[in-house]
């Protein structure tokens, strides 16, 4: 098996951790397009194997790391290796001999734990990769236990095998906001970002497991927050009271919030129930006939008026359309 790795541009260490993490799941996304199975374990790296890819870009490595490139359209550094480890060295320029300082970040133990391992083998003269290859098990084990011999297997080549994500669609709605948005402002933003996720074709009419909530800060930087669900739901009003709270988190003015669901859960069914008054079954008859409107017609074949802020002297912030939800 080969296996490449793709670093994200230089860029990215001038970033704040939300944005590179923004990046990364973008880079994700881009190689899914590509058909490739891809794992992150970090922020600002993407694995992924080249076996079934060469056949769909020129039969080659060189045609699928060319076609990687192409699909982040970013500044990346990709090479290919037969394993994890080996593909990250050449991906990040590291040319033999290697020092053993290479393996702190990889032994998937804390920082410092790897780094007091480094620190070991060179006082023991063990300095470049190829030294700790050439020596047993048995004495790295003695001397430093599991993660030496992690240690040892990465230095001989040897590493597992990637683990990829399943593949999942972006589902994601965007919304810029006024400028000096606060309070009534962000809670009819909230309210339209919910709209516009559950009215989102790609749901398939899913429930939804976990949220995203992120925002552009006026003075910059972006700030995010995940939020659980307690069981699936596909209810704006649901969704609006647990995110809701979330808003007071905001450290400053923002300049555009974005709501991406994390996961998705089954579809909604229906329920058997006892009873139904009259408000209730005219609800529901009502929520079916949007449904089968916008199946036919797409999601923004139905839209409703979102007041906004109605005292604005712009008359394009007053109010929004907005795609009409469906009550659930």
């Amino acid at each position: 098996m080969e296996i490449a790795c793709a670093l994200l541009g230089e860029d990215t260490l001038a970033l704040d951790s939300v944005e590179i993490a923004e990046r990364t799941e973008r880079a994700l996304r881009e190689l899914e397009g590509i058909g490739a199975a891809v794992e992150s374990e970090r922020p600002g790296e993407v694995f992924f194997a080249l076996d079934g890819l060469r056949g769909l870009h020129g039969g080659d490595a060189a045609g699928v790391l060319r076609a990687a490139r192409a699909a982040i359209g970013a500044a990346v550094r990709i090479a290919s290796g037969p394993t994890r480890f080996d593909a990250w060295l050449r991906a990040s320029g590291r040319r033999a001999p290697v020092p053993v300082s290479a393996l702190a970040g990889r032994l998937g133990v804390s920082e410092r734990e790897g780094a007091e391992l480094t620190a070991a083998l060179r006082r023991l003269g063990i300095e470049t990769l190829a030294d700790l290859a050439a020596l047993s098990p048995d004495r790295i084990a003695d001397r430093f236990g599991p993660v030496g011999l992690r240690a040892l297997r990465l230095a001989r080549g040897e590493d597992d095998p990637p683990q990829p994500r399943a593949a999942h669609e972006e589902l994601a709605a965007d919304l810029e906001l006024p400028e000096g948005a606060a309070g009534a402002q962000l809670d009819r933003a909230l309210e339209l970002l919910v709209d516009r996720l559950l009215a989102d074709p790609r749901r398939r009419g899913r429930t939804v497991l976990a949220l995203r909530l992120g925002a552009l800060l006026s003075a910059g930087g972006s700030w995010s927050v995940d939020q659980g669900l307690a069981r699936p739901t596909a209810s704006a009003l649901a969704l609006r009271s647990v995110l809701g709270p979330r808003l007071e988190a905001l450290p400053g003015p923002a300049s555009s919030l974005r709501l991406r669901a994390l996961s998705l859960g089954p579809r909604v069914g229906d329920q058997l129930e006892l009873s139904l008054r009259g408000e209730e079954h005219r609800r529901r008859r009502l929520g079916e006939a949007i449904r089968e409107v916008r199946a036919a017609q797409g999601g923004e074949a139905l839209l409703e008026v979102l007041p906004l802020d109605p005292r604005s002297r712009f008359p394009e912030r007053r109010a929004v359309l907005t795609p009409t939800a469906p009550s659930r």
